[in-house]
């Protein structure tokens, strides 16, 4: 019998899986197998260093360490024969001291003669970015600093446990391309480490983050231990086969939908005297942690009730999927059952009327709507009504005030968000962060048109979603007063950027306030739906009880400077008006520089677009891993027909082609939010289509710089989709 250890930087052929881990299972049973062929390597930089037989032509790399008289192997990764010799001739495992880490290097066998002499710096050429597509240039210096040669050198850098050829690559890089390089050469922890320093962070944070625990001395103890507080390098299987497999399944670092980084870790298992949120831009992992965290909770407290909800029902979905890979075995209830409900918010409050009396129904209503409801249907056409009210009630009102979208917005946000029934509460509710500015007189001509538009609806028994959210809160808060009772004891927010102020109304209604009562997880830079929120007016008080997570798991460095360059010049706020950053977010990976296609028609835009998808599919990427995405739903159409022309498969479903259908997902950049593809095409990014003209129309000159706010936060969505590769098209 023999431990194993994968390596999550593991190296092999994907094809290579089914043999790979049959080796280590019979690796696992009895390391003595002859035909496993586990040998040493002459003069090699590590005397623990093994190879194994996988078949004929491939081999594994493994080192072969005794714990407690047990052997123990690490997989390192497989190999055809002479590479998987020479791999194993000059790789060493190592105990990083000063770190606490153990961690793979690159050492010269010891037949040669080595003296180390640390390197020339590598200034590669100044990479080529792009500017938004608002822009006509082709290039843009997204204003990279490197912030650790501000702080740092060479000789403290070494104190902390970088090696010195690796610290000398990230001082001396004056561009992101080269100072990622120089992260990706160096061992993985390390490469973290610098990543840190080079944010701001303290060594002392880095090291909580990351459980790093320098040592005294380096024993086969201690390189276990390491190994065990370092699952972003090691998955450990032990000699149970399942484990194994389980995590042979997850050793891929980019397997990043469930793996919690040691950053994570805290966030997903921490306690909190009430809410919690986790901040981040798009890829570093908060829909991780909330999927972590909403299983650590449910083991934790089987009887525990708890919600995990998000904005819509397909990124539910995506959620419910995620889980079910990370805790199958974890079943799934309905709200306000014990055990674990994942939902989307609309959804949240449907379930919620549902439960309701119809006593209780009629009693919400009233207090929200002004009108007793005995049902509620759904209003779809939402903006046809509020032009319909303006016709009916007031179709002299200034024409500034009539946008259908304004009137929406001020609803949702101010009427909604405060309780109003009535002209007078309205005319003197404060309107905080509403762009427009509104006069009594004023005021009381928009209310007029409210009033219209809830007669309406009381006719027909209808209620737009913000406003059955509003009424799913007020049937809780009476329960709340009267009872004492909460449908839950967690609720867990994915998205949260998104939600408006009846959202949060009914998730502070759902639980009572206490330990652990809510955790969120937001993007401001991503807020492509919402209206600016500010929790406390809702009773969510998470002042001192924040994190920004910062180092981006999806996303290659080249692809996030190009998205970040689109946040360029426009202020962000998160879910407490506190100004949100992005110029310190960094990427673990790189890969080649996003590309802007110029394109002298739509015809000629689709060829290029076909191309790129024959390129990469000639190059072994799968069909179903390319995303193809646009602004509106009328170019999906067109896209769709080019691709079906050129022989190529497509599906527009939201929830993305099933592994193995051999299609293209073709879709709007809305529905592609939560999602990931190796490949991504963003069509249409000419200024004439981002931001799109129609959602801006009509709007009072006050409400336009949110509404492009949203523009811009949705080609960053898009151009965040990308693990790989970045094309964006235009017609020019």
């Amino acid at each position: 019998m023999a431990f194993v250890t994968l390596a999550r930087t593991v190296s092999h052929d994907g094809s290579l899986d089914a043999k790979v881990l049959r080796f280590l299972k019979k690796l696992q049973e009895d390391d003595t197998r002859p035909g496993l062929n586990i040998e040493p390597i002459k003069n090699s930089a590590d005397d623990s260093v093994r190879t194994g037989r996988v078949d004929q032509f491939w081999r594994a790399v493994l080192f072969k360490r005794t714990l407690e008289s047990q052997p123990h192997y690490i997989y390192y990764g497989t190999y055809p024969h002479d590479e998987a010799i020479e791999k194993a001739k000059t790789t060493v495992l190592r105990y990083n001291l000063k770190l606490g880490a153990p961690e793979f290097a690159q050492e010269k066998p010891r037949k040669e003669a080595y003296e180390y002499t640390p390197p020339a710096p590598v200034q590669p050429a100044e990479p080529t970015t792009v500017q938004p597509a608002s822009s006509d240039a082709e290039a843009a210096d997204p204003g990279w600093q490197n912030r650790l040669a501000g702080n740092w050198d060479l000789e403290r850098l070494e104190d902390v446990g970088i090696d010195p050829e690796y610290a000398s690559l990230a001082l001396a890089a004056t561009t992101q391309s080269a100072f990622q390089k120089a992260v990706e050469a160096a061992p993985v922890t390390q490469g973290l480490v610098l990543l840190g320093l080079s944010v701001g962070d303290s060594i002392e944070d880095i090291r909580e983050d990351l459980g790093l625990k320098p040592a005294e001395e380096a024993t086969e103890e201690t390189l276990h231990e390491g190994m065990a507080r370092q699952p972003h390098v090691f998955a450990e299987a032990g000699d149970d086969p399942a484990k194994l497999e389980a995590a042979f399944e997850t050793a891929d670092i980019d397997q990043w939908r469930t793996f919690l980084h040691p950053e994570q870790q805290r966030y997903a298992t921490g306690s909190w005297n009430g809410p919690y949120r986790v901040s981040g831009g798009a890829g570093t992992g908060k829909t991780v942690v909330l999927l972590h965290r909403a299983n650590h909770l449910a083991r934790r407290e089987p009887e525990a009730r708890i919600l995990l909800t998000t904005f819509t029902r397909a990124l539910a979905d995506s959620l419910e999927s995620n889980m079910r890979k990370l805790a199958p075995d974890l079943g799934r209830v309905s709200l306000g059952e014990k055990g674990l409900a994942i939902l989307g918010i609309d959804q949240t409050a449907h379930a919620v009327i549902s439960s309701a009396s119809p006593d209780e129904l009629a009693d919400a209503s009233e207090k929200v709507l002004g009108w007793t409801a005995r049902e509620l249907n759904v209003l779809t056409k939402v903006d046809a009504a509020f032009t319909d009210a303006v016709a009916i009630a007031h179709p002299d009102l200034d024409p500034a005030l009539c946008s259908p979208g304004f009137l929406e917005q001020e609803y949702t946000s101010v009427v909604l968000g405060n309780g109003i029934t009535s002209s007078s509460q309205y005319a003197r509710v404060s309107r905080a962060g509403r762009g427009t500015s509104l006069g009594r007189k004023q005021r009381l001509q928009v209310w007029k048109v409210f009033a219209q538009f809830r007669r309406s609806n009381e006719y027909e028994q209808r209620a737009t979603f913000p406003e059955i959210s509003a009424v799913a809160a007020q049937v809780l808060e009476t329960r709340a007063k009267n009872e004492n009772t909460y449908m839950c004891d967690h609720v867990l927010i994915d998205e949260g950027q998104d939600f408006h102020a009846a959202h949060w109304k009914l998730i502070r209604a759902l639980v009572a306030p206490g330990p652990d009562d809510i955790f969120i997880g937001e993007d401001s830079h991503q807020r492509i739906y919402g209206q600016k929120a500010t929790l406390s007016r809702y009773g969510i008080e998470i002042r001192g009880r924040a994190r920004r997570l910062r180092l981006n798991y999806r996303t290659t460095a080249e692809n996030l400077a190009y998205a970040i360059s689109i946040l360029t010049g426009r202020d962000y706020t998160d879910l407490e008006g506190e100004k949100e950053e992005s110029s310190d977010y960094r990427s673990l990976r790189s890969g080649p520089m996003p590309i802007i296609e110029k394109a002298k028609s739509i015809d000629d835009e689709n060829d290029i677009i076909v191309k790129h998808v024959h390129a990469w599919t000639e190059r072994g990427v799968q069909p179903e891993a390319i995303g193809i995405l646009s602004r509106t739903r009328d170019r999906i159409n067109s896209l769709k027909t080019a691709l079906s022309e050129a022989g190529i498969s497509s599906v527009s479903d939201e929830g993305g082609a099933k592994t193995g259908s051999g299609s293209v997902c073709v879709m709007t950049m809305h529905k592609a939010k939560g999602m990931e593809f190796q490949c991504v095409i963003v069509a249409g990014i000419g200024a004439d289509q981002i931001p799109a003209q129609w959602a801006l129309e009509g709007l009072p000159e006050a409400e336009r710089g949110d509404a492009l706010q949203r523009e811009n936060s949705l080609l960053y969505v898009a151009a965040t989709r990308a693990r790989d590769e970045l094309v964006l098209t235009r017609v020019v």
